[in-house]
């Protein structure tokens, strides 16, 4: 039988998508340009994340903060738990860690993203999460992952506009398209009279 905080973890990380799920649904990831937690923000389907550098000993400070915050007297919002927690959503797997490497999101120094993606997945186990600080960031981005129009336009751009070619194409094949149509209707009129 899982426990409350296990049952809790998985419920955020059910309401938030992997950076691969929300690439496929046209969110794009900048780095944000500040140095704090709370420069986290998404707009206009923009994820903007901290830049995080992944080294040998991320993963034990990473521990260590999150203790502290745990176990510390005051009850405040817990900060680095709530972004440990978001970031954790974002990565289940080492092709999340790649699509955050890509944006400039991730500087990995430990030269495996799969490394990074097993960092995160156990990191959280066991921790208590209370609203997160980021909870505001939730629904927008669910109801942009949501979206079908946005799910197809990332879709469509994904797999036929890849490149300056292939949106290049569409129109020429539009022209050919409409002149084949006007060739037949033009060698038809002279059997009609």
């Amino acid at each position: 039988m899982p426990s409350a905080i296990e049952l809790r973890k998985s419920v955020v990380r059910s309401v938030m998508p992997s950076a691969i799920e929300l690439r496929e649904s046209g969110v794009r990831f900048r780095a944000a340009q500040g140095r704090e937690l709370s420069d986290i923000k998404f707009k206009n389907g923009t994820l903007e994340l901290l830049v995080l550098y992944v080294e040998d000993d991320t993963e034990s400070n990473f521990r260590n903060l999150i203790a502290y915050e745990q176990h510390r007297q005051s009850r405040d919002i817990n900060y680095f738990t709530d972004y440990v927690t978001f970031m954790d959503c974002r990565i289940s797997s080492s092709k999340d860690v790649e699509v955050l490497r890509h944006a400039g999101i991730v500087k990995n120094y430990l030269g495996d993203d799969k490394v990074i993606a097993q960092m995160f997945n156990k990191i959280g186990d066991h921790v208590a999460v209370s609203d997160s600080y980021y909870s505001e960031i939730f629904p927008n981005v669910n109801a942009h992952y949501k979206n079908k129009w946005n799910v197809w336009i990332a879709k469509l751009k994904r797999e036929y506009f890849h490149s300056p070619w292939a949106f290049l194409s569409v129109p020429a094949a539009i022209v050919l398209l409409f002149l084949t149509v006007a060739q037949t209707v033009f060698s038809i009129l002279p059997y009609t009279k």
